[in-house]
């Protein structure tokens, strides 16, 4: 039995050796696969790590490419904020302006101009009248320049026109006027057509004191017929004594820089204007504002076009960016995938090896087992068929129970050896599971972030280091030169200060030499102020001895040649023989012949005052004579014209004029002309002016002005006023209803009288009468509602209707008759 158990296990261990010995052939032959393709795996990794290197490497650079544009769209942004600001400050400012603008200008061509913009806007809009757009050139204040010094006669020149509106023909501005009343847009609009303006050139005189207006203007070369249709023909001169004397010398309508206007006819226009609001300044201000504000813009949209372009890039390196990430990611997920491989066949190649020496004791231990087992087999064999216990002794009978024994004991002490294994080598397999599960797939995802992050970050890093130490490196040499600058100023100051230093302790030094010299100057000073008082002591004693001995004023030349020495004897002897003449008048002499000087010159002067008295009293006979020919000269002028213009007036009637004197006699001029020639006249007997008239003609019923009613007076004053006018003609006259005391019959014959003289003067009337309505030029109909007058331009029979009906309800009706020296504009 203990043969075959034998057998049986040494079969089974054959069994088991068989095996373990395929076991590890099969081990033998995995581990070389498994090497071969640890081998290609590394070989992939490494590649895979090159062309990971390369993605990494772009991504870097579209993610610094993309900080540099996000760097350049903040600073647009920037830029675009305030180019925002400053276009919206402008704009407010601008609109201010324009604003400003309209409110001096008239209400309804402000209107007008505003609709007529909206008008060429949407033609604009709608890609039509072409035409219109190209031949509107915008309004005459646009179009031209002029030094602010000229602002103001510009205006005054122009006046409303600088809003006409420049267009090509008169065509166009036919068209434009449709419409506008078309669009029933408000306001009114006046052209310049270019087409139908004449321009009279005519060569100008240039003066110290008055030059062309026109020569002080630029303008835009389309408008130049507008520009002189406005100005030609206007002198700008530097006072009013200048315009006039150059209006009526060269016949030209002059214009001062202060705004006075001086036209050729003797019109005179002036007065305060208010310099603060000029619509030339605020045209100005408006046009820089509207050339800063179209700069702005255009800045604006440029920065608006880069701000899309960069946009656009930056979309376009985010989507490659993006691309470039997931490729980025694929290749970290391929890597990954070799790494994982590469970990589960390194974790079977380990496995391998370390189960191969296990099982390679094992087999030893089996075949050293067999090796047994057979011996025993041969023993057992030989002894097969013998009585054991006959052939053995009692010791060895003994020995072999004991061995069984211990047989036993070893056998039981190996179960539990085998069982304790058992457990040892579950406890080694749930180790090693768990190393392999846990810490190696651990210590695998940290080696690969570690791979990952050393990859990844470490280029960018060090670059980022590279580029942050260039640029600190460059900083770094800035405030080196800076520093090695401020050094080098540093040391030439503290030169300087030295230098400065030395000079100032020499100028202390210096100071106390001059301190010392000063202080010795002064002592010598003091030395000879002593002797200069002492000296003119000494000369107010000598003055006051000569005074007492009376020199005569030729002394000094005659003895300022001779020794002190001999003066001094001389005058020791002198006053030795003056003692004689202690008791006489020593300056006797002397007063009689200065008085008598003074006397001579006396009698002179008064010669010379009596001569002076002569021509003057001769002047004052001149003057007297000439007053009196001047008087007797316009009185007879007057005289005349009065005589004449009352005739005029009154066909039947006849007037003139006298002078009273104090003896209450009256002269007319013929009187007057012979008491002249006689010289039994003089101007002082001269006490006023006188007039006798006659309505019917008789000489022997003539009255003074007490006898004549309120008509008849107020129709004295005008042939008075009327005559004066002919002697010296004014350049205009305002009258205030001077119809309202006329008598009905002399209405007519004033106004046709007024008519006649508007020739050469202008004459601004007020009048409730329609007689001199006939004649007026310009019509001005004043009204008054709710408390507040009202002026507007009418026509003359809307002047008409306007003092025929002049008690209408809370409405006070007056009408202004302008008559001119021509049908223009005043």
């Amino acid at each position: 039995m203990i043969i075959k158990r034998y057998e049986i296990f040494v079969k089974d261990d054959y069994q088991l050796i068989e095996r373990l010995k395929k076991d590890l052939q099969d081990d033998t032959t995995k581990s070389h696969e498994i090497e071969e393709q640890l081998r290609q795996i590394v070989d992939n990794e490494n590649e895979q790590r090159s062309h990971m290197d390369n993605v990494s490497t772009k991504v870097r650079d579209l993610r610094q490419k993309k900080s540099d544009i996000a760097a350049q769209k903040t600073e647009l942004a920037r830029k675009e904020t305030q180019l925002h600001i400053q276009i919206s400050q402008t704009r407010d400012e601008l609109r201010k302006y324009q604003d400003t603008l309209r409110s001096i200008i008239n209400k309804g061509a402000a209107s007008g101009a505003d609709g007529l913009q909206r008008l060429l806007r949407q033609f604009a809009d709608e890609n039509r009248h072409q035409d219109i757009i190209n031949g509107y050139h915008g309004t005459l204040i646009e179009n031209f320049e002029c030094d602010p010094a000229f602002y103001t006669a510009v205006e005054v020149i122009a006046g409303n026109r600088l809003n006409y509106h420049i267009v090509d023909s008169d065509v166009i501005a036919t068209r434009l006027v449709k419409e506008f009343n078309t669009a029933r847009l408000r306001g009114e609009i006046h052209f310049l057509p270019l087409n139908v303006l004449d321009i009279q050139n005519s060569e100008l005189p240039k003066m110290s004191s008055a030059s062309p207006l026109i020569d002080q203007l630029q303008w835009v070369a389309k408008a130049e017929k507008a520009v002189r249709h406005v100005f030609n023909r206007i002198m700008l001169c530097e006072d009013f004594n200048s315009a006039t004397r150059t209006a009526r010398q060269y016949d030209v309508d002059c214009v001062t820089i202060d705004g006075d206007q001086v036209q050729r006819r003797g019109a005179l226009t002036g007065g305060f204007i208010d310099k603060k609001v000029s619509r030339m300044e605020l045209q100005r201000t408006i046009k820089q504002l509207s050339t800063t504000l179209n700069k702005y813009e255009q800045e604006y949209e440029k920065i608006r076009n880069e701000i899309m372009n960069i946009d656009t890039e930056y979309n376009n390196i985010m989507t490659e960016l993006q691309r470039e990430d997931m490729k980025s990611k694929k290749n970290w997920d391929n890597y990954e995938q070799m790494k994982s491989d590469a970990k589960y066949l390194q974790s079977e190649l380990d496995r391998i090896v370390t189960h191969r020496p296990g099982k390679e004791r094992q087999l030893n231990a089996l075949l050293a087992t067999i090796e047994q087992f057979c011996a025993k087999e041969e023993s057992l064999q030989s002894e097969l068929g013998s009585d054991l216990v006959s052939q053995l002794t009692v010791d060895e009978q003994t020995t072999i129970d004991k061995l069984n024994d211990t047989i036993e004991q070893i056998t039981q002490a190996l179960k539990e050896i085998i069982q304790k294994r058992v457990e040892l080598e579950g406890t080694k397999t749930k180790l090693e599971h768990q190393l392999a599960n846990n810490y190696r797939k651990n210590r695998n995802q940290i080696n690969t972030d570690l791979e990952r992050m050393h990859i990844e970050n470490v280029r960018s890093v060090i670059e980022d280091l590279e580029r942050e130490y260039t640029i600190l490196s460059d900083k770094l040499n800035e405030h080196e030169k800076q520093t090695d600058a401020i050094d080098r100023i540093i040391n030439n100051l503290d030169k300087e200060l030295k230098n400065k230093q030395k000079e100032l302790e020499q100028l202390k030094n210096s100071n106390k030499d001059i301190e010392e010299h000063s202080n010795e100057e002064k002592r010598n000073t003091d030395k000879y102020e002593v002797k200069l008082r002492n000296a003119q002591n000494k000369l107010d004693e000598s003055t006051k001895r000569q005074n007492d001995i009376g020199v005569p004023p030729d002394g000094l030349d005659k003895y300022k040649d001779i020794p002190i020495k001999q003066l001094q004897r001389d005058l020791d002897r002198a006053l030795i023989e003056l003692k004689k003449y202690a008791h006489v008048n020593k300056k006797a002499l002397d007063q009689f012949l200065q008085f008598s000087d003074e006397r001579d010159k006396l009698i002179n002067r008064k010669a010379e005052i009596d001569e002076a008295h002569r021509h003057i009293v001769d002047l004052i006979e001149s003057l007297d004579n000439k007053r009196f020919e001047t008087i007797q000269f316009t009185f007879k002028q007057v005289s005349l014209y009065f005589t004449e213009v009352f005739k005029r007036l009154v066909p039947e009637g006849t007037a003139h004029l006298v002078i009273k004197t104090g003896d209450n006699e009256d002269y007319d001029s013929e009187q007057v002309s012979s008491q002249s020639s006689s010289q039994q006249m003089s101007v002082d007997d001269f006490t006023g002016v006188g007039i006798k008239v006659s309505f019917n003609g008789r000489t022997n019923e003539m009255r003074d002005m007490q006898q004549l009613s309120g008509g008849q007076k107020s129709l004295v004053a005008l042939a008075l006023i009327f005559a004066i006018q002919k002697c010296d003609p004014a350049p205009f006259y305002l009258f205030d209803e001077i119809d309202q005391a006329l008598d009905p019959q002399y209405r007519n014959a004033v106004a046709e009288l007024i008519n006649e003289l508007s020739q050469k003067a202008q004459f601004i009337i007020t009048t409730f009468g329609p007689d001199l309505l006939k004649y007026g030029d310009k019509f001005y109909g004043i009204t008054y509602r709710n408390k507040v007058s009202q002026i507007r331009s009418v026509t003359r029979d809307e002047a008409l209707e306007f003092v025929e009906d002049n008690e209408g309800q809370n409405q006070v009706a007056q009408a202004t008759t302008t008559t001119t020296q021509s049908s223009s504009d005043i």
